[in-house]
């Protein structure tokens, strides 16, 4: 086992803060809807519960990402709601990645809020490869008060010029209410500092980066396309060069992939979900409109030394879905208890009483994929078609007690009792330093849990992301394999994915973007 240490003086030295960062219940809830003067204490967090995490345990207070990360289950399901927490926090109206130091911890979550969260002061991928706009200075740049969502895949974002052109692998996920999910990705200040030091917007810089032959630092061979994992004692970053490089925070590269729903025009569920207002591209018509929308899913994806293939954390809202049963039938997962949290209005992506005869579009098969109406088909679901989602994986008993015990620290009335840890994916082995030159696929560090189809282990799934991969590979099956840089022969396709064309059998594999898919999907040229 690593043990890590406070990072040493002089190194990017820490914040005088302490700054760190789904399934619906039995129906387990306590207070009825309209009544939330019942619904726990007005101001106050709830009835002590039992820490589950010792020196890990989540906080509620603003302070920046925790250096350390734990090195088994519970210690790394206590860091992802530490992170979640952190992240969650209102961003420093002056310093985008920085938390409000003067926010109140009361305010946490308050229903309504809309001000930027840490998270939400990130850069959208798409913006940092957008080639039309100076990447220097970027980081600095004025965030957009409304966002624009234009993803219904969180591969990348569609070209919407003609919906029958949408790519096979593109499948959408639609609400019980007609409305489809749409994503943002974002990355924080290192992994874009990483981008523009190095020039990796373009498939030129790309292959300059992860083709330089590096050099020894401290004794390891270090360089290439190897993205920031922060400082530690014995441990600095480097550029594609090999040359110890200071990026962002320190607090190593990360990426953010969230789900959005559209929320109802009058507000009734507003009181229960993290908002925002948001400009979204209707997918069938192309028109327009402004609307409130809830988050669903969020992933939080993080480089930090020692664990170098990242480690992969996954939160969800617990009105999203019930869980699968045996012989195609379905169940309301058990939540731990929340005297804070309201009755449940019902699933945002299950229909308890679907019939088949009324739903031509999926006959209520559970978490069947959709297929495009492209021109002359007939085996096809529009996009407004509700869908039968179910969670396929229960979520652990670990990540219930973390969740239980990060519960009990929140306001009564905060949006956040009504969000989950699903479950945390993290490598194990040995220290695994990337190389110059690496090529896919990149090594997994054997993950916990190892969640590969059709072995030992529980896939980790995200049922607003992951919604018809449920069976398939955890997100580390994917990233390590399939996760690389533009290369030669991959042209990009309308629907912003790219594609290998005319490669010789015998041709070497892609090299690797240090897990990391925006390069695929992102770059523009």
């Amino acid at each position: 086992m690593i043990t890590l240490s406070s990072r040493r003086p002089g190194r990017r030295g820490s914040l005088a803060l302490a700054l760190s960062v789904s399934v619906l219940a039995g129906c387990q809830e306590s207070a009825a809807p309209g009544n939330e003067a019942a619904a726990g204490n007005a101001a106050g967090a709830q009835t002590a519960v039992a820490n589950p995490c010792g020196t890990y345990a989540p906080v509620l207070q603003a302070e920046r990402l925790p250096e350390q990360t734990g090195q088994n289950e519970i210690e790394q399901n206590c860091t992802a709601w530490r992170t979640f927490i952190a992240l969650n926090w209102k961003a420093d109206p002056a310093k985008p990645g920085y938390p409000d130091p003067n926010a109140d911890p009361a305010s946490f979550g308050t229903p309504g809020d809309m001000s930027a969260k840490v998270w939400e002061s990130y850069l959208e991928a798409s913006g940092v490869f957008d080639t039309s706009a100076p990447l220097k200075g970027l980081w600095q740049a004025k965030r957009p008060a409304v966002r624009t969502l234009a993803r219904t895949s969180k591969f990348g974002s569609l070209d919407l010029t003609s919906i029958t052109q949408a790519g096979s692998g593109n499948h959408w996920l639609t609400n019980q209410r007609g409305d489809v999910t749409y994503y943002e990705i974002l990355m924080n200040q290192d992994e874009y500092e990483f981008i523009s030091h190095n020039a990796l917007t373009t498939a030129a810089g790309q292959l300059a980066c992860a083709t330089q032959p590096g050099q020894k630092v401290n004794g390891t061979l270090r360089g290439g396309f190897n993205m920031p994992s922060g400082p530690q004692d014995g441990w600095d970053d480097t550029d594609c060069k090999g040359n110890i490089t200071n990026y962002g925070q320190g607090v190593g590269a990360i990426e953010i992939k969230a789900a959005w729903t559209p929320l109802p025009a009058d507000g009734s569920l507003n009181y229960r979900y993290k908002t925002a207002i948001a400009e979204i591209r209707d997918p069938t018509t192309r028109s327009t409109r402004t609307v409130t929308v809830g988050l669903v899913g969020l992933h939080i994806i993080r480089k930090r030394f020692p664990h170098l293939p990242w480690i992969w954390a996954t939160f969800e809202h617990i009105d999203n879905t019930p869980d699968e049963a045996a012989n195609g039938g379905f169940s309301p997962p058990v939540l731990p208890p929340n005297p804070n949290r309201r009755t449940s209005p019902g699933y945002t992506f299950f229909n308890p009483t679907c019939k088949p005869a009324s739903d031509p579009a999926y006959r209520c098969v559970h978490n069947a994929p959709p297929t495009p109406c492209l021109l002359g088909s007939t085996q096809c679901q529009p996009y407004n078609a509700p869908m039968q989602i179910t969670r396929i994986n229960p979520v652990g008993a670990s990540a219930n007690s973390v969740t239980a015990y990060a519960w009990s620290l929140l306001p009564a009335r905060s949006v956040f009792n009504y969000y989950r840890l699903i479950n945390v994916q993290w490598p194990t082995g040995r220290l695994v330093v990337p190389q110059p030159g690496q090529r896919v696929p990149l090594s997994m560090g054997d993950p916990m849990p190892k969640g590969r189809a059709g072995g030992p282990g529980q896939i980790v799934a995200n049922t607003t992301l992951e919604s018809f991969q449920q069976k398939s590979n955890s997100c580390m099956d994917c990233h390590a394999n399939f996760a690389s840089i533009v290369m030669p022969g991959q042209t990009r396709g309308r629907d912003g994915l790219r594609r290998v064309s005319a490669t010789a059998q015998d041709a070497p594999a892609p090299y690797g973007a240090d897990y990391s898919f925006i390069f695929l999907s992102e770059t523009k040229r």
